[in-house]
């Protein structure tokens, strides 16, 4: 790789994760290496692109004005080295999936596990985050594909749709719903609920959307397992995927809605006709029968 082209990706790796020490290990480079690559970034381009401080570092004005262009080019080094690759035939380069909790601690592992076996040359890069992070950074190229539900994708982009996931009513073990062996949306509704706002939460208005009545958040957290220590203790309840709650510890009830509530996972990306060929052949596998097992 040019050592200008490697500049720019420790740089937009830096500002990823806003801290020098977190890109260096994420990178497998030194902090001095990385600290030396941004210096020598900012005297080619002749101005500071980044403020540096005790919580990490910033983008100064002139760094948000160079980001954009700094992302196109590392995007077309990419694709140019995607299609090297193509031309000789071979499956090989790194790919960026965006993903969140649940597909990424029950799914993911596995698929990367088995699609590597095939596809030895190819390394992942994995962004974990909110439904709009994992959609806004494959609209704006810093991600080549991400799963989502089928409520939150955008309209600028694919969607293929790989598995329902039943929505469950979680409950604290002395709750009263716990005496039924399925709930309504709206008896759930009307409980004063715990919301995981970087997790589900899109699904879980999305379940409750026919709800006879406003809904009761009492609490708003920023993720699916902080939301269930809360219902746990008796904090409220909660309505999560199935997926979730595989293998969970938290000591909870689960209920299925009646009538039963689904979301629907896929994953997203860009106009399937610009995808190099190594996110083409992930898409490919994704949606090959033979790979369904994956997705149990």
């Amino acid at each position: 790789m040019a050592a200008g082209t490697d500049r720019y990706q420790i740089f937009l790796r830096v500002v990823e994760l806003d801290n020098i020490t977190r890109a260096a290990e994420s990178l497998s480079y030194t902090q001095s290496g990385v600290s030396h690559a941004i210096r020598a970034l900012e005297q080619e381009c002749g101005v500071a692109l980044l403020t540096r401080g005790k919580a990490g570092v910033s983008l100064t004005e002139n760094g948000r004005l160079l980001l954009p262009r700094i992302q196109a080019l590392v995007n077309q080094q990419r694709a140019l080295e995607q299609a090297i690759h193509e031309v000789n035939h071979v499956v090989a380069g790194t790919l960026r999936i965006g993903t969140f909790t649940s597909v990424s601690t029950q799914w993911l592992p596995g698929m990367i596990e088995r699609f590597q076996k095939s596809y030895p040359q190819v390394e992942f890069q994995i962004y974990a985050g909110g439904y709009e992070d994992i959609a806004e950074r494959i609209q704006e190229g810093r991600a080549d594909l991400g799963f989502l539900t089928s409520v939150a994708k955008s309209p600028q982009l694919s969607f293929h749709a790989l598995r329902r996931d039943q929505m469950m009513a979680i409950l604290p073990r002395d709750h009263p719903l716990a005496a039924r062996q399925r709930v309504s949306v709206g008896q759930v509704a009307r409980e004063e609920l715990v919301m995981p706002l970087r997790g589900s939460e899109q699904d879980i208005r999305a379940a409750l959307a026919d709800s006879p009545s406003p809904l009761n958040v009492r609490y708003a957290l920023n993720d699916d397992f902080s939301a269930l220590a809360m219902v746990e203790h008796g904090f409220g309840v909660s309505v999560m995927p199935e997926l979730i709650l595989r293998n969970s510890a938290f000591d909870v009830e689960v209920r299925p809605f009646s009538p039963a509530r689904w979301r629907t996972i896929g994953i997203a990306t860009l106009d399937p006709a610009g995808l190099t060929a190594v996110a083409r052949t992930f898409v490919s596998f994704l949606t090959d029968p033979d790979n369904a097992d994956l997705m149990q």
